[in-house]
């Protein structure tokens, strides 16, 4: 089966950045599924495998733009100390979670003295070229809570729940 708008497609991927150095991988874990067309992908992978079957490997080479932009000094900002709370002691490289309304945003702290912190909301990749390898394992059609959610659902589940749910007939001979 074609890798197709609204099918659930299912990959085993290495990325890498321009050092070589693993960012990001599906090694040692679960092969990552999701519904093609959805935008849960970055959208030139989904372009790079639309039309291809199952089995097929590709190397991709994502350009910041294609990947997690460029980075933005605007999300690069300086705070006083006093509204950076952590547990522990404050380092730079430490990961904090910013909160705007309902949002959540990563930041990472990249200086800070006793008076202020100076924090960055890039995504840790904004400015890289990445390698992607890849091999398509599953393609399959998407059903119908799945086009409807945009969330790829656990098969065992559903399944499960068709066995308790289902209709039993008894025959009598």
């Amino acid at each position: 089966m074609q890798v197709t708008k609204d099918k659930v497609v299912t990959i085993e991927y290495t990325m890498t950045d321009e050092e070589g150095t693993v960012v990001d991988t599906t090694d040692n874990g679960e092969p990552l599924s999701f519904i093609q067309g959805k935008e849960s992908l970055l959208a030139a992978i989904e372009a790079a495998i639309e039309g291809r079957d199952v089995g097929e490997k590709l190397s991709i080479v994502l350009e910041p733009e294609q990947a997690y932009g460029h980075r933005d000094k605007s999300l690069i900002r300086k705070v006083p100390r006093s509204h950076v709370n952590v547990s522990g002691d404050l380092e730079v490289g430490l990961k904090l979670r910013g909160r705007n309304g309902s949002n959540v945003t990563p930041i990472t702290v990249v200086e800070f003295d006793d008076e202020t912190v100076t924090l960055d909301a890039n995504n840790p990749l904004a400015g890289a070229t990445l390698g992607v390898e890849l091999v398509i394992v599953e393609v399959r059609d998407a059903i119908d809570e799945e086009l409807k959610s945009g969330r790829v659902q656990d098969m065992e589940a559903i399944y499960e729940k068709e066995r308790v749910d289902g209709v039993v007939v008894e025959f009598k001979l």
